[in-house]
This record gives structure tokens, C-alpha cells and sequence, in this order.
């Protein structure tokens, strides 16, 4: 078993020995509650650049990172907490992030984002700069079994996602050592979308609808770990009853939100598959994208997301999908099973206990 020590960026490079020369890397570190969570180079320019990888979403969290931003660029950032990393050549995943960009370990210039310290499979997205300064390239790691798992599973999944499929990442290479598991990306330009800005995400899940015919929910992975994941606890009579319903499958991605999102000149690209799967359950996604802004950003009330929800299934376009995917009429049943799934299956380190509300509250309102 791999030692669970993912809370510490530090762990993924081998420790520097006195027998082989390091690189030292000078650091800039900002902290969120006490634990690390962006890692910046020390030269502003490429700090700046590296603000990329943090999608902020909450008014708090964009002022925070603007005001961040005007600091690096007029050189006020000097009461940043530094550190320093040691380099070391040897090191197979410090190998790899060079070869990544095809850059000596002198020249390898990096930031990092840390991922959710509460969350299970804590894992690390590193961005790296090519030699002019620019971002190239990104790495995401991790150490921990969990985060073993998780990094595995997007990995396979983007290489087995059919040719040229829009909104994806492409895997440029991957490391699997007994310290670290980690795969690269060329790095996403763009920034997240609005909340309220579906009709791009609308085009992608038409497209990822699977021409085969349809088949039935039961037989589909996700159906599978929701009826698994009840346990004891029986689900709605109204998610029950889905289970012979026949639909298309879909291309899913499992976590769609807009701060997964990256946009450039109207492209879309979805980041963070690591809980994508080649034929999940339609309509998931749409309604996860719209109702994960409403609970974690605007921290709306039950009454507020069942409203949304119904919003949103009331939609032609909605509509238009529902009859494409072969849930129409049933479209509140099938919300209600991704509630369920949300609580059971996936289990958020966040709005956890409003998800948990609002399941008997959409079980009595739409059953």
C-alpha cells in the first residue's frame, strides 16, 4: 500500500541526498485555511501566468485572486510566504515534468494547484512553462492509493474516448512509479464559463450522445453503483422504477461545473475526468452543471434548487435533449436519481448537508 501522506505537495519528489547535486527552486506560496494551496514562481510574470490554473467562482474568491494578480504585476507580492524545492535529475517524476516541456532541470520553470484537502484522492495539477515563459503544459499527480485511482481512471478514460471527440483533453504521456502516479495534458487557454451560458455545453452533450441504440438504465455503470451504494436504504419508488427505462448512453463526465471548464474563442475543453465515463447516464451532466453553481458558489436554499432544477427541465432545449436521449417524461424522476447518486455514490466533501436536504424535498415535491 502506498503511504497516504497526499496532503503533502512536497512528498510527490524524491528528497534530495547528499550524494547527487539539486536544483533549488525558489517558491512563492499562498495558503487557503492554513494548508498550501497555490504554488507560484518566484518571478512575477510567470506567477501571473500561472494564476490560470485557479478557476475562482464565489465574488470573494475573484476579488481575491484580482487582487493577487495587481500585486505580481506591480511587484507588491514581496510578503508572499517563499519556499524553495530541490530539483533533484535523478528523480524518474522530476524526469518527467522535463520531458514534458523538453527542458533541462535548470531551465524547468513550475506552479501547482492543490486539490481539495478534504476530499478523498487528493491530487495536485502542476502547470508548466516552456522556455519563452508561457504556459506548455499541464501534470496532474498524486500519491496517496486513492489518488492512484482517480489519476488512473481519467487517464484511461481520455485514451479510450473515441478520436477527435470535442471538449476533451488529449494525454500527452504518464509516469507510474512506486512515489507518484501522474499523467500530462497540453495545457487548456481560457477561462470558465458562466453559469448560465448552456448552449455550448448543450451542443457537446447532443454530440456525446451515442449512436448506438439505446439500452436499458439498469445496464449502465452509474445505475449500477447508485443500486449498489443504497445499501439498506431503498431508493424513491420514482428512481425504482427507472431502472428498465430505455435511453441513449452518453459520453459523461460526472463532475460537469464551469470551474471544469476551460472556453477559447468559443471551444469548449472539460478538464478533471476523473469520474468521466464513456457511457453513463444522459442528462446528468446537464442538470449537475446547473445545479452545482446554485449549491456551492451561491449556497442557495433547497426551495431555490428545486426551483432551478425544474427551470431548467421545463426548457425547450431541455425538452429537445430529453427526447433525443429517451427520458422525455420522466425527467424529474431522472434528477432525482442524480440526487441519490450525489449523496450515495459520490458523497461531496462540500454542500453535503444541503445535497442531503434536498433529496426528501425533491422525493416528495416531484414523485
Amino acid at each position: 500500500m502506498t503511504p497516504q501522506t497526499g496532503s503533502d505537495w512536497r512528498a510527490l519528489f524524491a528528497p534530495a541526498t547528499p550524494e547527487r547535486a539539486a536544483t533549488t527552486v525558489s517558491l512563492r506560496l499562498v495558503r487557503r485555511g492554513g494548508e498550501p494551496f497555490l504554488i507560484l514562481p518566484r518571478e512575477p510574470a510567470l506567477a501571473a501566468r500561472a494564476l490560470a490554473l485557479y478557476p475562482a467562482q464565489t465574488l470573494k474568491a475573484r476579488a481575491a485572486k484580482t487582487a493577487l494578480l495587481l500585486a505580481l504585476r506591480c511587484g507588491l507580492a514581496r510578503g508572499l510566504e517563499t519556499t524553495t524545492l530541490a530539483l533533484d535529475a535523478a528523480d524518474p517524476f522530476v524526469r518527467f515534468l522535463c520531458e514534458t516541456v523538453g527542458l533541462s532541470v535548470s531551465e524547468l520553470r513550475l506552479a501547482a494547484l492543490a486539490g481539495n484537502p478534504r476530499a478523498e484522492g487528493r491530487r495536485f495539477v502542476f502547470l508548466l512553462f516552456d522556455a519563452g515563459g508561457f504556459p506548455a503544459a499541464v501534470v496532474k499527480a498524486g500519491n496517496t492509493d486513492a489518488a492512484r485511482r482517480l489519476l488512473a481512471h481519467e487517464e484511461h478514460f481520455l485514451r479510450a474516448a473515441p478520436p477527435r471527440t470535442r471538449g476533451l483533453p488529449v494525454v500527452r504521456g504518464a509516469l507510474h512509479t512506486a512515489r507518484v502516479q501522474a499523467f500530462a495534458m497540453d495545457f487548456v487557454r481560457g477561462h470558465a464559463p458562466r453559469a448560465e451560458d448552456l448552449r455550448p455545453l448543450v451542443a457537446l452533450l447532443n454530440d456525446w450522445l451515442s449512436r448506438a441504440g439505446p439500452v436499458p438504465l439498469r445496464d449502465t455503470a452509474a445505475w449500477q453503483r447508485l443500486v449498489a451504494a443504497s445499501g439498506q436504504s431503498p431508493l424513491p419508488s420514482a428512481v425504482s422504477a427507472l431502472a428498465d427505462l430505455r435511453v441513449r448512453p452518453t459520453l459523461a463526465h460526472g463532475d460537469c461545473a464551469p470551474w471544469n471548464v476551460k472556453v477559447w474563442r468559443g471551444e469548449w475543453t472539460l478538464l478533471d475526468w476523473e469520474r468521466g465515463e464513456l457511457a453513463g447516464v444522459p442528462g446528468w451532466d446537464w442538470l449537475h452543471f446547473v445545479l452545482q453553481p446554485a449549491l456551492l458558489v451561491r449556497r442557495e436554499s433547497v426551495p431555490a434548487l428545486l426551483a432551478r432544477l425544474e427551470a431548467t427541465m421545463a426548457s425547450e432545449a431541455f425538452g429537445a435533449y430529453s427526447r433525443q436521449a429517451g427520458f422525455a417524461g420522466r425527467e424529474r424522476a431522472l434528477a432525482l436519481a442524480l440526487v441519490c447518486y450525489i449523496n450515495c455514490v459520490i458523497r461531496p466533501a462540500d454542500g453535503a448537508e444541503t445535497m442531503r436536504a434536498l433529496e426528501p424535498a425533491a422525493a416528495e415535491r416531484w414523485t
